[in-house]
């Protein structure tokens, strides 16, 4: 029987939240009853949400339902990301740095003594030839800001992007217009629990349950 009239007053509480109208209760009107559920009901280190207490979220991070999820602020889109410079003294060819050749000069003496492997009585002496090498402009990921300038230092996944703020350092993986603070994108913090106190405008408690 008790258990019958317990779950006939969880009803009408409920159907009372949703309904969000004014009611009468004897010679007393309760206006505005919809949000009659406080923050109060819950432990100080939880939260009211959708009618059940929840652990707070860590900082960084908000809550829906049993998830919380990481704060994120939208830093916008990317920018065409610039080509790097060329080492000193090489030449720069569209895309290609190309080392200059040198090397390759030769010099013959004749001295009058012979020898089989060094040209008889004259022997030449020739420079090797160094240099040549190509480097890609791009071959380091590309310089930031690019060609477009503006405050775009961050070079994230071949783009340029504004840097994130001091309180959400981090690019999101995979999406770096949005900065976080770095870590798990979402964690479970638990099942929510039933309210100690169900009250109705925040003055005529309905219902004691022990969470």
């Amino acid at each position: 029987m008790y258990e019958l009239l317990l779950v006939a007053i969880v009803i009408l509480v409920l159907f009372l939240y949703f309904s969000r109208e004014h009611f009468s209760f004897g010679s007393q009107e309760i206006v505005n009853i919809g949000p009659f559920l406080n923050e109060d009901t819950c432990k100080p280190s939880e939260e009211l949400q959708a009618g059940l207490c929840y652990t707070k979220c860590r900082a960084g991070y908000h809550g829906v339902g049993p998830v919380c999820w990481a704060d994120s602020e939208n830093v916008g889109i990317g920018t065409v990301i610039g080509l790097e410079d060329c080492p000193s003294g090489w030449f720069t060819e569209g895309l290609i740095c190309r080392e200059p050749i040198t090397g390759g000069g030769c010099t013959t003496h004749c001295d009058g003594n012979w020898s089989w492997s060094d040209g008889g009585f004259c022997h030449t002496r020739c420079d090797p030839i160094v240099g040549g090498r190509l480097k890609g402009r791009l071959d380091n990921g590309g310089v930031c800001p690019g060609p477009q300038g503006g405050d775009y230092f961050d070079r994230v996944d071949g783009m340029c992007y504004r840097r994130c703020p001091a309180k959400l350092p981090r690019h999101i993986p995979g999406m770096p217009y949005l900065c976080y603070i770095g870590g798990d994108l979402s964690y479970t913090r638990g099942v929510g629990k039933i309210p100690a106190m169900i009250r109705i405008a925040g003055k005529y408690p309905l219902l004691q349950i022990q969470s």
